[in-house]
This record gives C-alpha cells, sequence and structure tokens, in this order.
C-alpha cells in the first residue's frame, strides 16, 4: 500500500518522517543487542522474499497502490527492531531506484508498511517460540489485521493532507481501500502462516537465538 510522492502535504510527510526517524533510531539501538551470525543471513533472505512480493502491485485509490505487504511476516520471523530495519531498506531501494513510493513519503510507507506491522508481528512472536497452538490462527488473522490497519492509516494520511477525491468522503475511501485490503489481507494472512512455519521448523535456532531447553527426562535421555 505505497503512498506515491506528491500526495502527502508538507506537515503530514514531515510528521510521518519524524515519527518513522524515531522509530529506526530505536530499532537501530535494540539491534545491536539482537544480532548475531544466525540473524544476519535471515534478515537478508526475508528482505529479498518482501522486495519480491512487493513488486506485484496495483492502483486502489489516488495516490496509492495495493500489493503484499510483509512487514507482519518480519515482525515474527525477525522481531519489531530488525523487522523496521529490514523493511525500511527495502523501501528505501524502491523509493531511489525503482520511484516506486517517492522519496517524500517514504516516512509515511515506512510506519505503514515497516514500523506498524512489525510491531503486530513482534506480539505475535511468543506464541511461535513456545509453540502455541494459537500460533496458527492468530498469525493468520493478524497479518490480515495489519493490511487493514496499514490501508486505514493510508487514507487518513491523505485525508488530512487534503488529496483525497472531492465526490468521495471520508467513510467511502476507507470502506474501498479496505474491502479491496481485505482480499490481500486474507492472501497475506496465508502466506505468513506458510513461510513462517517453514522458517521456525527449518531454521528455529536462527529465528530465536538459542533453542528451548529441553525437558530433564530428554536431556538425560
Amino acid at each position: 500500500m505505497h503512498i506515491g510522492s506528491g500526495f502527502l502535504s508538507p506537515p503530514v510527510w514531515g510528521t510521518m518522517a519524524a515519527v518513522s526517524g524515531a522509530a529506526l533510531a530505536g530499532s537501530l539501538a535494540a539491534a545491536g543487542r539482537q544480532l548475531d551470525d544466525r540473524k544476519v543471513p535471515l534478515m537478508g533472505v526475508m528482505g529479498a522474499f518482501v522486495f519480491a512480493a512487493q513488486m506485484v502491485n496495483f492502483p486502489v485509490l489516488a495516490g496509492t497502490s495495493g500489493h503484499l505487504g510483509g512487514g507482519f511476516l518480519l515482525g515474527v520471523l525477525l522481531g519489531p527492531a530488525l523487522g523496521t530495519i529490514v523493511m525500511a531498506s527495502v523501501l528505501v531501494v524502491q523509493a531511489l531506484v525503482f520511484q516506486d513510493g517517492g522519496v517524500e513519503a517514504l516516512g509515511a510507507n515506512i510506519f505503514v508498511m515497516g514500523v506498524l506491522p512489525c510491531l503486530l508481528g513482534g506480539a505475535v512472536r511468543g506464541l511461535w517460540r513456545h509453540r502455541s497452538g494459537l500460533a496458527y490462527p492468530v498469525t493468520f488473522g493478524g497479518a490480515a489485521v495489519g493490511v487493514l490497519a496499514g490501508a486505514t492509516v493510508v487514507i487518513l494520511l491523505l485525508a488530512l493532507s487534503g488529496s483525497l477525491p472531492a465526490r468521495v468522503s471520508l467513510a467511502e475511501a476507507i470502506g474501498v481501500m479496505d474491502f479491496i485490503h481485505l482480499f490481500i489481507g486474507v492472501v497475506e494472512g496465508a502466506v505468513t502462516v506458510a513461510v513462517v512455519a517453514f522458517v521456525v521448523g527449518a531454521r528455529r535456532e536462527a529465528v530465536f537465538g538459542r533453542p528451548l531447553a529441553a525437558p530433564v527426562g530428554e536431556a538425560s535421555a
């Protein structure tokens, strides 16, 4: 759900740049405590996956486009801080190299597709760490909610900037945006569950660090 360049007013994009900049500064500070030799390759692989997934998009309303996000997925597998850093890197490359989203709207795009869904994904991360049976349905629903929340924030930012078409009310714009992104959210939820289950099953130590201590009976076997 990229916001294009020129659709946000200076106060709005300036505020969002400050908010996302603060979030990135905090993420970079936290990254020093979380990075290890196993996390760096995982960050690279997941960044490439999200970059490729976002390349397929289509216009929705003026100044916006719809596509898979990947922020929730990054939040689950990497945690909010590292996930935000990876997503910000993807969006910077897209804005500077492919002119997708625009530099002016970069702060808003980082917040909508990085900070917000990565925080939501980080909240679900513990379910996978402890092998909870709720991990699958909560991840599916959380990824879909993250998409809808980001889409709603995009419309609110466009409304604050006076960029919505005059004939479209705020409620109508949110309805159209959320209706379209409901289908995207269902796909994102399914993809997120499948990828997280695969990665956690194949490289659990890379996702969570040291493996959980085995029960005493298993340790002595």
